[in-house]
């Protein structure tokens, strides 16, 4: 299964960064590829994204849920696509008036075509979470 891990640091205190990373239409908005976030309910939203494999691009609807939060600390979540799964953890440290983040990303493909899926997913992971390490860093710190 392809993963992908960001570490960096946003100047910002940890409750501000929590506040952010813990509001579902925020956070999606930092993801690459998402064009519009709807919150279905308090842990739950529905993402749609649009995908670029090589010269092809794809829409996909993916069914975000928060499966764990312990506030100023640590988040994990699931995204389900119809021909994925996605499985997500944010981690932040406080030092001082700056955060450190982790964020860890795994996408694990599914039917006739994982096989090419995962493949491309190895290739890409790594940039999409510097993009989103970027955008996100970008919205909190203004």
């Amino acid at each position: 299964m392809p993963e992908g891990t960001a570490t960096f640091e946003v100047r910002a205190p940890v409750d501000r960064v929590w506040a952010f990373v813990s509001d579902m239409r925020k956070i999606g908005g930092c993801v690459p590829g998402v064009q519009s976030v709807e919150i279905l309910d308090e842990t739950r939203a529905r993402w749609n994204l649009k995908v670029k494999i090589g010269p092809l691009s794809q829409d996909i609807e993916v069914l975000t849920e928060t499966l764990e939060q312990v506030p100023l600390k640590h988040g994990k979540f699931r995204g389900q696509a119809e021909n994925m799964d996605i499985t997500g953890t944010i981690d932040l440290t406080p030092d001082g008036k700056s955060t450190k983040i982790t964020y860890t990303m795994a996408v694990q493909a599914k039917g006739p075509l994982a096989r090419i899926m995962d493949n491309f997913m190895r290739t890409r992971l790594k940039a999409q979470t510097e993009e989103f390490a970027t955008n996100l860093k970008k919205s909190i710190e203004g």
